[in-house]
């Protein structure tokens, strides 16, 4: 517990500076959006683990594929329980949200592939 709260203390300072600091050295030098993305996506894995227990409950029947893997985005385990046809009501809804947005997107996510 000690670990987490000095990680989110540092974090709280360094990531606004990091943020800046890349926004200047590769706005001019290229390849930001990349670095968004990149960022973004780190986001994404970080609340999978995080919201394990709530997603697990909400989002998923009991025999579902679980949320909570360790470099696993949210859209790729939503993936995984459309192919299974193990999403619970909640879970068909925001998978129908995410489709307007960009079609089949948590399919098309599903990390390692679809035959994974």
């Amino acid at each position: 517990m000690i670990l987490l709260i000095i990680a989110l203390l540092i974090s709280i300072i360094l990531l606004p500076i990091g943020f800046i600091y890349s926004f200047f050295k590769l706005i001019f030098k290229g390849g930001f959006n990349k670095h968004c993305t990149m960022i973004a996506m780190s986001i994404d894995q970080l609340i999978n683990k995080v919201c394990k227990e709530l997603f697990n409950d909400t989002l998923i029947k009991k025999e579902g594929y679980s949320f909570g893997k360790v470099d696993e985005t949210i859209s790729s385990v939503l993936g995984r329980n459309v192919l299974r046809g193990t999403l619970s009501s909640t879970g068909k809804v925001l998978v129908k949200f995410i489709d307007l947005l960009d079609k089949d997107h948590c399919v098309k996510h599903i990390e390692g592939g679809i035959a994974n």
